[in-house]
């Protein structure tokens, strides 16, 4: 389902709450977050359970770093923070998440993703039966998938996350992407600002549809992504990643300077920058 049709959706659903709260006599009472209508919510916290994303890159680093998979056997749980989902269209079949120790992705075969874990959103994900592991050496929790780690179903993920009544934008680190490209193993995943940024190939859209013989397109398909570089950086080494089904992937490159904002994953040695949304790109300096 298109993104509008989502919105339109849940606005329809909206309405309708409130012309049948409209029917009753007495005050109506907003809904109780406490219980949402996405997720399971008999899942209970417990301090003893908690983990954070450290913990879980330090325990699963050699299946992190080997780009294998490990299940996740113990009876645990993450609360953290959503800090990208997908509704610009770059981010496919995924959220990031982050807490006081790091950010990760969680892959999840499913796409209308953004009404139900916005930007800002803390979340509590039981982890006993999923599976972490790298992609590239991008932490990621998630399902096995032809042996290596994937996504795991919409089914399974509703039930394994919890949404908590905290929406907490305070919670997101944006960090300089200046003062952590040195370390990539820490800070992969989490949302980084560059600033002053010359953008490869100026005047050209962002993501340009596949056209044979382009050497912008990565996989060579219409359904690509397109690599730019930073700062005359080597694009071995950074890219600026988009989806040619982004939102804003007619956008049109500049040849000045620019500040823009985007989570920070890898593929082995290679820093991808990912931008959530239009709004992400800012103009001038």
């Amino acid at each position: 389902m298109h993104k509008t049709s989502y919105i339109l959706h849940f606005a329809a659903i909206f309405a309708a709450a409130l012309m049948t709260a409209s029917c009753f006599d007495g005050d109506w009472e907003s809904p109780d977050m406490t219980n949402p209508p996405y997720g399971n919510n008999s899942i209970v916290q417990d301090e003893a359970k908690l983990v954070t994303i450290a913990d879980l890159k330090n325990k699963y680093s050699a299946a992190i770093g080997n780009s294998s998979f490990e299940r996740i056997t113990d009876d645990k749980q993450l609360r953290c923070t959503v800090i990208a989902n997908d509704i610009g269209g770059n981010i496919y079949k995924q959220i990031v998440v982050q807490d006081a120790t790091g950010a990760m992705i969680v892959g999840i075969n499913g796409t209308g993703l953004f009404p139900f874990v916005s930007v800002g959103q803390q979340i509590l994900i039981d982890l006993k039966d999923l599976c972490i592991g790298g992609y590239g050496e991008q932490p990621q929790l998630g399902d096995e998938y032809n042996n290596s780690i994937g996504r795991m179903s919409t089914e399974k993920w509703e039930q394994h996350v919890k949404i908590l009544p905290t929406h907490d934008m305070s919670q997101i680190d944006t960090l300089d992407f200046n003062d952590v490209q040195s370390d990539m193993a820490r800070y992969c995943g989490y949302l980084v600002k560059i600033e002053n940024a010359i953008i490869g190939d100026a005047g050209s859209p962002l993501a340009p549809e596949y056209k044979a013989g382009t050497t912008l397109v990565y996989n060579g398909s219409s359904n690509g992504y397109v690599h730019h570089s930073i700062n005359n950086q080597s694009m071995s080494k950074l890219v600026l990643r988009t989806s040619t089904y982004a939102d804003f992937a007619s956008w049109v490159i500049p040849s000045t300077p620019v500040t823009f904002y985007g989570i920070a994953t890898r593929y082995r040695n290679t820093w991808q920058i990912l931008i959530r949304a239009e709004e992400d790109i800012k103009s001038g300096k």
